[in-house]
């Protein structure tokens, strides 16, 4: 079977594939705009450099032939623009240089060769065009510095960019909120089945399921249909067998009863009916707790507003005698009035096996002191054995008796009353009752 990470998060995953390409598409598009923003730049320039050239061919061609000693004159000052320095031009006739730029006296005696070239002079870096007319044996050139470029790529690329830094932020924050509210639905069933009690198998409501949940729910209410339909099954041999072993225990019961009466008289006889009627009890017994257990987990448990005083105080007298038989000093305060919210029927059943378990252990001459407050506090105190730190934990484990002494018992007492207990948001707190014995403790939520 293949395993999953138990830290997945759907969530993460959706933001994680849809964010990323987000980005991934974000960088590209600035890696290509940046490309060919930079490859339109340098062509119009270049285009911009052999335009200039042509110009200053046409314009000073005709004075050159006629002027051998031809000079533009002196610059306005007026006329300067801040990029004016890093643009030059150079003009030579028969190789002698004519005329030049200001910005171009700094290149010396360097000259660059015909057409475009790149070169580094005073660390600057400048494009250069050289045009040559052969025929008139002139040699034009003109030059600008590669600033000019790259801050007109800085320019297009910021006008990008930060744009992209203010905006792809408030996307990924959509694309959250959107996930967000994608996944309304599967949050909403996952509450709907978290909050179900064990017993609600009722189908999940499939109005407004997106089109890709809607499997996963049918699946689901297929097989809350097939968990009720086998636990109706349960229920229904549970109700069988009930009735097919209560019949037959009843009846070998009654003749074993018959046959000890009769067998009175013949002692090696009559201890071996009483053992049989024993080992009938246990039968019988454990056969009423199996049953009790099997209801309960397939009942549902609807609570309602009850005096756990009253139900406390029958379920003790109804021990009083057993108590008063095996000498065993049966002590009570009770709460007169201690308002709570729970199944009446399947509270007694957690009173009484408390109280049966508590009476059972407890020696002749020993002592079992009940206590319920007005808050709620629940305490069955006995003078018995006690059970170690490892048993307290063990008791409550089905068919597991930490007791050795011999007392008879289907194991299945405790494993009861913490099932109803747990039902009812309620824990059973076992501890040591001073100087020997065993402490139950459960603390109820009251109401007024």
């Amino acid at each position: 079977m293949k395993s999953y990470n138990a830290n997945y998060s759907l969530r993460s995953r959706l933001l994680f594939w849809i964010s990323i390409p987000v980005i991934l598409a974000a960088l590209l598009a600035t890696a290509s705009s940046y490309y060919f923003a930079r490859h339109e730049i340098e062509e119009v320039y270049d285009a911009q450099l052999v335009h200039s050239a042509k110009v200053l061919l046409q314009l000073t061609q005709h004075e050159i032939m006629q002027d051998e000693g031809f000079h533009l004159g002196l610059e306005n000052p007026d006329l300067q623009h801040r990029y004016e320095r890093k643009l030059g031009f150079r003009i030579w006739v028969q190789d002698n240089l004519i005329t030049q730029s200001p910005s171009s006296k700094s290149f010396g005696d360097f000259e660059a060769g015909p057409g475009f070239s790149n070169h580094v002079i005073k660390g600057n870096e400048w494009r250069f065009y050289v045009f040559l007319d052969p025929g008139n044996k002139i040699k034009i050139e003109v030059s600008e510095r590669y600033d000019i470029r790259y801050e007109l790529i800085i320019q297009l690329m910021g006008s990008l960019i930060v744009p992209a830094l203010v905006f792809l932020p408030v996307i990924l924050l959509i694309i959250w909120i959107g996930i967000h509210k994608v996944l309304k639905p599967v949050v909403a069933i996952s509450g709907d089945v978290d909050a179900r009690s064990s017993d609600d198998l009722s189908p999940i409501m499939k109005e407004a399921v997106p089109q890709e949940i809607a499997p996963l729910v049918t699946a689901l209410n297929r097989l809350f249909e097939r968990m009720e339909q086998s636990f109706r099954r349960e229920r229904e041999f549970t109700d069988h067998a009930a009735h097919e072993l209560r019949t037959p225990l009843a009846a070998m019961k009654t003749q074993t009863q018959v046959l000890i009466r009769r067998a009175r008289d013949i002692p090696e006889y009559a201890e071996g009916l009483e053992n049989l009627q024993s080992s009938i009890d246990r039968c019988t017994r454990l056969l009423e707790q199996l049953l009790s257990l099997a209801r309960l987990q397939h009942e549902s448990l609807a609570q309602d507003k009850i005096d756990l005083s009253d139900i406390l105080e029958d379920c003790v007298s109804e021990i009083v005698d057993r108590a008063e038989n095996k000498k065993i000093v049966m002590t009570s305060a009770i709460s007169e009035e201690c308002i709570i919210k729970a199944h009446a029927d399947s509270l007694k059943i957690l009173l009484g096996n408390l109280l049966d378990n508590s009476l059972k252990y407890t020696p002749e001459g020993g002592s079992v002191a009940v206590s319920l407050t007005a808050d709620g506090m629940l305490e069955i105190a006995d003078s018995g054995p006690g059970l170690s730190e490892a048993d307290k934990v063990r008791v409550f484990e089905r068919f597991v008796r930490a007791d050795k002494s011999g007392q008879t018992g289907s194991g299945l007492g405790l494993s009861i009353a913490q099932w109803i207990a747990h039902a009812h948001n309620v824990a059973i707190n076992l501890s040591d009752n001073k100087p020997k014995g065993l402490k139950v403790q459960l603390k109820w939520e009251t109401i007024s």
